[in-house]
């Protein structure tokens, strides 16, 4: 019994020290995790331990050595990723700003783009001018817009939008302009942009009307300055050079139209030409003739004619108006007229050509006149009477001597004088006698070398053919003027007329 009692105190006992030998081991386990958590020394650690706790402090050391390194690693990246950040979303911005002036353009681009395909189907140039102003004003800020033209010389306001009092005209000689650079049309646009009167806040933008160097004017347009764009001024320098093509395409379509009025009136012209020249005659009084016209444009300034008047004379005329095209074939019609009344009076050639000269001296003006030979062959003596107002001389071969001769007689050209008396010639035709009545359009034929065919030339024609008919010389000379021309371009007017007399004398 003793023995067990004993035995319950010594457990009892034991007990007691193991807990107080616990609650001792915990505190030391407190402080040894207080140390740690302090990263400090505790001097008390157990030996058995105590390289163990050495070893973990250390790691603990170095582990929050290293946490604190991320850290501020961190806080770095932190600023990094804060300064991208801030960037990219600066960068979005100006792309968002980017965008929305990219689409701006890009419907400006698309409303100039119809606007062009709109304005190149109409030739109308007011009708262009109203639809490009009122564009203006639909793409940009304008307020006001002024717009001129350059006309003979002159800058001329066509159309005003908006309260533009201010319509001036600058003025210049054809002279000075052709002299003008690209700097003195702006000077010019510049002074005149002085004259308008703007309103406080306004501003005035210049575009000149250029295309290739070519200048067709110059717009006005007017915006306030707070409300002017950058895509404004890109807008309004589109616009107008869309504005210089439109305009030009409208003058090229007008002068096209008015070259093809004047093209067809002047086939009209050159068929009413046609149709008062003589109708071919081969055989008059024992005159084999041929004659040729052929003028350089598409009327002429020659003339030639020919007219039985009665059953012993037939009339020969042969002309040249000076110039060529229409002002030379409203001078030939008229002298032409006035000729074919006077043939009726059955006067003397040089009585004739006085007559002319006197009725068209008043109506003609200074830089123009008309050389001419009238002749009148008689078919009973076979004589050729003549008179020249400054054309050329008739070239005649005498087939008895088998010579080439000129003939002539002086004579002012009608239309030099008020008046004049002219003089005559006679030239009795042989049997076989050929004579040339012609214009100087064959004589100063040239070709790429400048040279004249000259009248050598076509006298040997004449002489090497004598023997053939008139229509075969006729054929003859032109093909060697296209020998000699060689595809050079017929500057003047082609005329001629062949006659050869086949009979002799008549003698009663």
């Amino acid at each position: 019994m003793l023995i067990y009692l004993t035995i319950l105190i010594l457990v009892g006992i034991f007990i007691s020290f193991l807990k107080i030998q616990e609650k001792e081991n915990k505190k030391n386990i407190e402080k040894i995790l207080k140390s740690l958590k302090e990263k400090k020394i505790y001097e008390k650690i157990p030996s058995e331990l105590k390289d163990e706790y050495m070893e973990t402090l250390h790691k603990i050391i170095k582990q929050d050595l290293e946490l604190d390194n991320s850290l501020v690693e961190l806080r770095e990246y932190r600023k990094e990723l804060e300064v991208t950040y801030n960037t990219l979303l600066e960068k979005s911005k100006k792309l968002e700003y980017s965008n929305q002036s990219l689409e701006a353009k890009v419907t400006s681009l698309s409303n100039i783009n119809a606007l062009s395909r709109t304005v190149l189907s109409i030739m109308d140039l007011d009708h262009i001018i109203n639809i490009i102003l009122d564009a203006y004003f639909v793409l940009t800020g304008a307020k006001k817009i002024s717009l001129y033209l350059w006309e003979d010389g002159k800058l001329i306001n066509k159309k005003t939008r908006g309260d533009i009092k201010f319509r001036g005209e600058i003025s210049f000689s054809q002279e000075e302009l052709k002299g003008f650079t690209y700097q003195d049309y702006k000077k010019v646009y510049e002074d005149l942009k002085k004259e308008f009167k703007l309103k406080e806040g306004e501003i005035i933008i210049v575009s000149p009307l250029l295309i290739k160097e070519k200048e067709f004017g110059v717009i006005y347009i007017v915006e306030d300055e707070d409300r002017f764009t950058s895509n404004d001024e890109e807008t309004i320098s589109a616009l107008g050079i869309q504005v210089a093509i439109s305009i030009n395409n409208a003058k090229m379509y007008a002068d096209l139209r008015i070259k093809e009025r004047i093209s067809q009136e002047l086939e009209v012209a050159a068929r009413i030409q046609e149709k008062i020249l003589p109708e071919k005659i081969t055989n008059v009084f024992g005159l084999q003739v041929e004659k040729y016209f052929d003028p350089a444009k598409e009327i002429g300034g020659d003339y030639y004619d020919y007219s039985k008047i009665d059953d012993e004379n037939f009339l020969i005329t042969i002309a040249d108006v000076s110039g060529k095209g229409v002002p030379a074939a409203f001078l030939m019609a008229l002298g032409r007229s006035i000729m074919k009344t006077l043939e009726t009076q059955k006067l003397s050639p040089a009585m004739t050509l006085k007559l002319l000269n006197k009725i068209i001296y008043p109506d003609i003006t200074e830089d123009m006149f008309i050389t001419m030979l009238h002749s009148n062959f008689n078919y009973k003596t076979k004589i050729l009477t003549y008179s020249n107002a400054g054309h050329n001389p008739l070239i005649v071969y005498r087939a008895k001597s088998d010579q080439i001769e000129l003939h002539t007689t002086k004579g002012v050209a009608i239309g030099f004088l008020d008046s004049y008396n002219y003089k005559e010639n006679q030239l009795k035709l042989d049997k076989g006698d050929i004579v040339i009545y012609y214009t100087d359009g064959i004589t100063e034929t040239e070709n790429h070398e400048k040279e004249l065919f000259g009248i050598e030339r076509l006298k040997k024609v004449i002489y090497d053919n004598k023997t053939k008919e008139p229509s075969q010389i006729k054929d003859i000379i032109l093909d060697e003027i296209n020998i000699f021309r060689k595809g050079y371009q017929q500057v003047d007017d082609l005329t001629f007329v062949i006659i050869k007399n086949t009979e002799a004398e008549i003698t009663e």
